[in-house]
């Protein structure tokens, strides 16, 4: 009998560990894996302790009696962890929110800098890297994509899993990484070797026993934290490491919040806590998605309480969220909107990925699909695909910038949609002739134009044509100015802007108003041949007198900057000594100095 009760126990203990070893619940309270383990193991517990004593009718009463417990407990655990009693902490667990324009919100990049490659397409490239690798696809497959700013470069950067217990038996190690440009899907990279050596991942989430990358961290002391948002990140000499942030139940069994990340050298497993103010720099994305979405809708759906049955003020994010990058900074973009509203936006709201910090900016606008459906339209005859929109400042507009994928998943076209009016689109076969066509497109709808961004300036210059030509681009022709005292410019005018453009000619004199933002675009939105002066009918003057002052350039809804040298010149030999530095002064702290 006592060999029995051994045995029974022995089996018992081997049932405990290979529970723990195969599923490796957090063992701590409010989550929900870690509380089922301990109930678990008790139940044996008690039922090796039954068999012991050696009375069936006492154990089977203690038995029943610690599960019917433990049922109880379970429920009330779940009763108290319901949103309705922590609506408070739910409502600003996201934090301050932060009420901006979208010009601070988002920044204007240069057009070569935009991440236009989606993570379908980037995995597109890396497979077929892979292919050119004799024999490596056949033991190895893709891991999950994460998109990361590398020495000023944003990137795809792909991890290689194992593919299946064998392949991994017969390797135990990974040769590399792949990277893809995130804005030239042509450029990408198989590393395989750091500082002249071979590199080998050893741990990953896909290596078995105890090279398994959440078995290992388990084993290096983190039994009682919660681990998600498994990452894969190159710090900025490329070598991989695994980031995975560490979290705690911000309401009994939900509402996860970060505390920091665990980081794991891929290749030596060497593993290390950063508390959430000590997190180095080239690490990208700590707030795991899904906490923030749902934090996001927390902070806009419980704005006045539980019961708000009436909606009021009631807002949630969009279907879609964005990652993007401003200024070195990674962050989650989605657009907000009224519940049970569709296609319109009433803001946006930008959160970023390490520390949280929250911006909103209230704008009446498209949401996402709404946008790549106006995009699609464009292209509709092609049944050209759209990728997922990046909001962008393009010359100060609030714009939707996205790229048109064929059948194959291969960019073929670029788009973009007007933000605060998505009927306003343009395309191009690249993203500057996209971008001309969409400077046009604004021009012509002059009267919802309105510029975000006090960093694009206006012009209004006269001079002789030394060189125009046009070309044609998908059908619109464009013409291309260099003027006498300007030689260090291209001005470019869509054929809309002017029907004296058409009958221009070296030497003749023009008169153009023009937007000349900091990536050096020159957008003609006003032209005038001086020469000619076409005759218009009483109607068509009536209308042009009613046009007037809300174009792009002199609407006083826009915050274009004018640029007169002669006024500007005169205003400054009238400024005192005193107007002057503080001009001065304020002009320093706009560029940073």
């Amino acid at each position: 009998m006592v060999i029995i009760n051994l045995g029974v126990t022995v089996l018992a203990a081997f049932l405990i560990w290979i529970c723990y070893y195969l599923f490796l619940p957090t063992l701590a309270v409010g989550f929900a894996g870690g509380v089922f383990y301990v109930c678990l193991c008790i139940l044996v517990i008690v039922a090796v302790i039954g068999f012991w004593v050696d009375n069936w009718d006492l154990f089977s009463v203690i038995l029943i009696g610690t599960f019917i417990l433990e049922l109880i407990a379970g429920a009330i655990l779940a009763i108290i962890s319901m949103p309705i009693f922590h609506v408070g902490k739910l409502q600003t667990q996201l934090g301050n929110v932060e009420v901006v324009e979208f010009d601070e919100m988002i920044k204007q990049i240069d057009n070569s800098q935009i991440p236009i490659v989606d993570e379908s397409l980037a995995y597109k490239q890396a497979d077929k890297k892979i292919g050119e690798e004799i024999a490596l696809g056949s033991r190895v497959r893709l891991g999950d994509a994460a998109i990361q700013e590398v020495n000023g470069e944003i990137e795809y950067v792909i991890p290689l899993e194992h593919d299946g217990f064998w392949k991994w038996n017969g390797n135990h190690s990974l040769p590399g990484y792949i990277t893809v440009s995130a804005s030239n899907q042509n450029k990408v990279n198989f590393v395989t070797e750091l500082d002249g050596e071979d590199i080998n991942i050893v741990y990953s989430p896909s290596s078995y026993f105890e090279n398994d990358l959440t078995r290992h961290i388990r084993n290096e002391g983190f039994k009682d934290i919660g681990l998600t948002e498994f990452t894969f990140e190159i710090n900025d000499t490329g070598r991989p490491f695994w980031v995975v942030t560490a979290y705690k139940m911000h309401t009994f069994f939900s509402n996860g919040e970060a505390i920091g990340v665990i980081i794991v050298d891929a290749q030596t497993g060497e593993t290390e806590f950063y508390a959430l103010n000590e997190i180095p720099e080239w690490v990208d994305v700590v707030q795991p998605k899904e906490f923030i979405e749902r934090q996001i809708n927390n902070w806009g759906r419980l704005i006045h309480g539980f019961w708000n049955f009436a909606h009021t003020d009631m807002i949630e994010k969009t279907d879609l969220t964005l990652t993007v990058y401003v200024n070195g900074d990674c962050y989650y973009f989605t657009g907000m909107t009224s519940v049970g509203s569709d296609d319109s936006c009433v803001g946006f709201i930008m959160v970023n990925t390490r520390n949280k910090h929250s911006q909103i900016c209230y704008m009446t606008g498209a949401t996402e699909p709404a946008a790549m459906s106006s995009a699609q339209g464009l292209v509709s005859d092609f049944g050209y695909v759209s990728t997922e929109p990046l909001p962008l400042n393009v010359n100060g507009i609030p714009t939707y910038v996205m790229a048109l994928k064929d059948e194959e998943g291969l960019i073929k076209s670029y788009a973009m949609v007007n933000i605060e009016n998505y009927s306003i689109a343009a395309r191009g076969n690249t993203l500057q002739e996209a971008s001309r066509a969409y400077i046009q497109s604004v021009s012509r709808n002059s009267s919802t134009y309105v510029v975000g961004s006090n960093e694009t300036y206006g012009y209004t210059y006269k001079g002789k044509v030394k060189r125009i030509s046009s070309v044609v681009e998908d059908g619109s022709t464009y013409y291309y100015l260099i003027l006498d005292g300007k030689d260090e410019k291209i001005f470019s005018a869509s054929y809309s802007v002017s029907d004296e453009l058409s009958i221009t000619r070296d030497g003749d004199i023009v008169e153009i108003s023009y937007l000349d933002d900091k990536n050096g675009t020159i957008d003609i939105i006003k032209f005038d041949n001086v020469a000619f002066s076409t005759q218009i009918s009483e109607e068509q003057q009536y209308r042009n007198e009613l046009d007037e002052g809300t174009s792009a350039f002199e609407s006083e809804s826009n915050q274009v900057t004018e640029v007169n040298p002669e006024q500007n010149e005169d205003v400054w030999n009238n400024m005192s000594d005193e107007e002057k530095a503080k001009a001065i002064s304020e002009y320093m702290k706009s560029v940073g100095n």
